[in-house]
């Protein structure tokens, strides 16, 4: 992929800004005047989700790209806001970021996302962040880098089962972290402050408690009346369906409601329980009013003298919950065990092709020991998943950081088929000399004479063929006019 031009218009004003396949210097003469900018605008216009900068602010610019990709196929990206791209005369549309991955797949021709999601960390070199990211870390804003996912993409390998299992492990890990660190505040708060039930927590017991009581009343008083009901539905029937018996003498005497035993003290009881529930129910709900009442008027009283903090509140809320420290820590080591297992299976699936890992290897060893930073017996295949930087700074840093990335890009390359443009901003640091730059620049003009480079600079550098893009004072006035 090759990018052939950006074009940015904010409000009334633009600049269009044209690159060539081979390499291209954006220059100013002075730190601070746009070059990072115009290179995060690049990224910018790709869809990725790039932070501002202090010159401009990204959203309120509309962003036109044309890029060439390796099949020969042209592309042009419009930008006009920060949650939306669309590809210019296809009629496609894409709302940033969730369906970022679908038009990437179009720029690299690949649907790989362990691939798609750590492209940019091989590529680009951020200023900031760029220039140290050896093998994991922020490549730019939230954007991030990981060399056992961009394994697994170029090695066609699949665990998401464990990541998404991992994933559970580590949520559900912080949440018990959480609750670790509420109940050893719990207890200390119990340790410390020994707080008695006010007169306002035993009423709350005592309504509690009458509460249950009106509602079984209310339900025993309910089940009567239903009775009360189905026995007058009775007697009705009675009437109406006009039943005879017979006497042993032989006499035959009409069924009703008076004249069946028993039938009216039944429905008599029946009555006169309902009336005592009803009583009953009457002399809890007066207690409860009554109890809300002195509650009220104690809050009252209280509120002349006293006023509880925040804090105070918070306390005697906490001692109530019932959280054990050993068993949440308990929980805690199981979950702990669980997640370095998932890791350690992670990481064994991610490495499992050896052929990726050591071509990879043989890559970043020939570099890093053309550039003086290492060699087969200090930089192991096992190196290049290390998560030690301690040792490493300044000059041998940068340049091993260099020698990994082009690592990245080389089995990328090798596995998309396709040149990826690299995109250098600074490389140039504090601790880098001219010679070390020339080293890295001759690497470049070598081996990858194919790929386009853009870097962003103070310097000048020295290459067959080189299109210098100048800044003169700032970006923001350059678009401005």
């Amino acid at each position: 992929m090759r990018i052939k031009e950006i074009h940015v218009i904010e409000g009334l004003f633009e600049r269009k800004i044209e690159f060539i396949n081979q390499a291209n210097l954006i220059f100013s003469l002075e730190n601070s005047c746009g070059k990072t900018t115009l290179v995060r605008l690049i990224l910018y216009s790709l869809g990725y989700q790039i932070p501002n900068t202090k010159n401009i602010k990204f959203e309120n610019c509309s962003v036109r790209c044309l890029l060439e990709l390796d099949n020969g196929g042209i592309v042009r990206l419009h930008r006009p806001n920060y949650f939306s791209i669309s590809v210019e005369g296809e009629d496609k549309a894409f709302a940033l970021p969730e369906q970022l991955d679908e038009l990437h797949e179009i720029l690299f021709g690949t649907s790989n996302k362990d691939i798609l999601h750590n492209i940019l960390g091989a590529f680009y070199f951020d200023q900031e962040k760029g220039w140290t990211l050896l093998n994991r870390g922020v490549v730019i804003g939230s954007l991030r880098f990981n060399i056992e996912e961009l394994v697994r993409g170029i090695s066609g390998l699949d665990c998401s089962e464990i990541i998404a299992r991992e994933r559970q492990v580590n949520s559900s890990l912080s949440k018990y972290k959480q609750m670790y660190s509420i109940a050893q505040y719990r207890d200390s708060v119990q340790q410390d402050l020994l707080i008695a039930d006010t007169y306002e927590e035993k009423t709350d017991v005592e309504i509690q408690q009458l509460l249950m009581e009106k509602s079984n009343l209310q339900r025993e008083i309910s089940r009567v009346g239903k009775s009360i009901i189905g026995n007058k539905k009775f007697e009705e029937f009675i009437d109406e369906m006009k039943l005879l018996v017979s006497t042993e003498d032989g006499q035959q005497i009409t069924v009703t409601k008076d004249n069946i035993v028993g039938f009216n003290d039944s429905v008599d009881y029946l009555i006169a329980k309902k009336k005592i529930l009803l009583q009953e129910l009457s002399d809890v709900l007066k207690k409860i009013e009554k109890i809300t009442s002195q509650q009220t008027n104690e809050k009252k009283q209280l509120a002349f003298f006293k006023s509880e903090s925040l804090a105070e509140v918070f306390d005697k809320q906490i001692v109530k919950l019932p959280l054990n420290q050993i068993a949440i820590k308990r929980a805690m080591d199981e979950l702990e065990k669980e997640r370095k297992k998932l890791k350690h299976e992670i990481s064994k699936i991610s490495r499992s092709d050896n052929t990726v890992v050591m071509s990879l290897y043989k890559t970043v060893v020939t570099y890093a020991t053309e550039l003086g930073v290492g060699n087969s017996e200090n930089v192991t295949a096992k190196y290049l998943f290390t998560s030690n930087l301690k040792e490493l700074s300044g000059a041998v840093l940068h340049k091993l950081v260099f020698a990994f990335k082009l690592g990245y890009i080389n089995e990328i390359e090798n596995r998309l088929g396709i040149k990826l443009p690299i995109i250098l901003d600074s490389p140039r640091g504090k601790e880098v000399d001219e010679k070390n730059i020339s080293l890295m620049i001759g690497i470049l003009k070598r081996d990858f004479k194919e790929n386009q480079i853009i870097i962003a600079s103070i310097y000048e550098y020295d290459f067959d063929e080189m299109k210098k893009n100048e800044i003169k004072d700032r970006l923001i006035n350059e678009l401005r006019g």
